[in-house]
């Protein structure tokens, strides 16, 4: 189905998409915009057909793919019936929006960009709200690692910070941005490369009785030899500067080793307490330095020594019986990095469904988990899988309930197990807290009645399911 002229953002489309998977006789659905790379996504899902016509990038473009006509035909009314019903809703006069960044900054009373637009066009943007003199938090991924090094040297030159780009979190006094988690204020300073590594650990900080003074994210590659840590070092700069930051904890995956010394050395000179946890740094940790092997280590260290409850968190106290290798399925990039350093080799396998590779053209898996629910059904038919590790991110701008989303794929994975004769075990772990929309206890209960191992934290998660593999 093609509607000309007919833009929706992404996460009314994954909405509408999702309610029609549950048509019955439905396999698939996607509704995107009709730009080059979703379609070319449709032809890598299969969902692609000769008779597709061609689209322009304001054209929607919906494909079904089901048992029977019948079954696509009624897929295909109902996205359109809730897309119609969400216009319907637009009712009354309103005021024409800026079509540039320049333009809103000259209406607004702000001091921050948020952008979440194409690469291309997201480095223009960004551009823009340095001119204005905005800070930036860059939510968008396809930006040239050349781009993201101009940008963020013109930053520093202008006293301004670029978080991202790919910087899929942060919390800037008290405000969360992207995937952010609703967690109390407090001492705590926080310096993350990635999203899920920052919703991990304030997360766990919070769960320990601890608070969060502000989460700077910096993107991935900011400790990358060319762009040489410059957003980490300005945000060690800032908390250090900061009286309501009393402790200060660096997250990142694998760095420079020359950046990393360098950032390590900043953190130090701040001369306030600093929790590192840098995945795969094998360098020497300066004096003042406490290191962490895990983001819950990090964690109950930071809450120690910022005044929370800095108790173990439980591992799980029984776990099933389960035959194979682990299939760690992930939707955050650090949490998968953390899992397979901790579980090691051995014929186990694991996907980040965060990478660009599988978000390009399509919703991030923390918002859509269609691509992780079939590599899940995928993995429960495979003979040397005996346990599938698997994380749910909640919180702002996150699936508004993916454990239910889940549970029926997971009935289906048992059952598909079953019948093969196979024993399945699945250990997860939810990031998230109890004031989050979707409320970390009701996730955790979802997924417990359906039978799966629920971990307090990624580590326990992936030294449980490495307990049962081993078996």
């Amino acid at each position: 189905m093609v509607r000309r002229s007919s833009y929706f953002d992404s996460i009314a489309l994954m909405r509408a998409a999702e309610r029609a998977r549950q048509v019955a006789g439905v396999t698939d659905v996607a509704a995107v915009m009709g730009t080059p790379a979703n379609r070319a996504m449709l032809a890598d899902a299969g969902l692609a057909s000769k008779e597709m016509p061609e689209t322009s990038v304001s054209d929607l473009l919906v494909a079904v793919r089901g048992a029977t006509d019948d079954a696509v035909r009624a897929a295909l009314e109902r996205v359109g019936e809730l897309l119609s019903a969400r216009r319907d809703g637009d009712v009354g006069p309103r005021p024409s929006p800026p079509r540039t960044t320049l333009a809103a900054a000259r209406t607004a009373d702000a001091s921050l960009a948020l952008i979440a637009v194409p690469g291309p066009d997201a480095v223009l943007d960004a551009h823009q709200a340095l001119s204005a003199g905005l800070h930036v938090f860059l939510f968008s991924d396809g930006v040239s690692l050349d781009d993201e090094t101009a940008l963020k040297r013109r930053a520093r030159g202008r006293d301004l910070l670029v978080m991202g780009p790919e910087c899929g979190t942060a919390i800037v006094n008290g405000v969360g941005l992207g995937f952010a988690n609703r967690v109390r204020r407090g001492p705590i300073g926080v310096v993350g490369a990635s999203g899920t590594g920052i919703q991990e650990l304030t997360t766990l900080v919070h769960r320990l009785g601890g608070g969060i003074s502000h989460a700077i994210g910096t993107g991935g590659r900011d400790l990358h030899a060319a762009v040489g840590g410059i957003t980490t070092l300005q945000a060690l700069a800032l908390l250090g500067a900061d009286d309501d930051t009393r402790v200060i904890v660096l997250v990142s995956k694998p760095s420079s080793r020359e950046v990393g010394d360098a950032v390590l050395a900043a953190a130090a000179a701040t001369a306030k307490p600093i929790v590192a946890c840098l995945l795969g740094y094998e360098g020497v940790m300066p004096r003042g330095v406490r290191a962490a092997e895990t983001l819950e280590e990090a964690a109950i260290a930071a809450a120690e020594i910022g005044g929370g409850r800095a108790a173990a968190l439980r591992a799980p106290d029984t776990t099933p019986h389960a035959r194979g290798a682990i299939r760690g399925l992930y939707t955050g990039g650090t949490l998968c990095e953390e899992a397979r350093r901790l579980v090691g080799s051995g014929g186990h396998r694991f996907v980040d469904f965060g990478d660009e590779e599988y978000t390009r053209g399509r919703p991030h898996p923390i918002i859509d988990p269609g691509q992780r629910h079939a590599a899940i059904l995928e993995a429960a038919a495979d003979p040397a899988a005996g346990v599938l590790l698997l994380d749910l991110v909640i919180g702002d701008c996150a699936h508004p309930d993916p454990a239910a989303a889940l549970d029926p794929v997971l009935a289906e994975a048992f059952e598909r197990a079953r019948r093969a004769g196979r024993d399945l075990a699945v250990v997860a772990h939810v990031v998230g807290t109890e004031g989050d929309p979707q409320n970390l206890a009701r996730q955790e209960e979802t997924l417990a009645k359906r039978g799966v191992v629920v971990c307090a934290t990624n580590r326990l998660a992936a030294l449980t399911a490495q307990a049962i593999a081993g078996r």
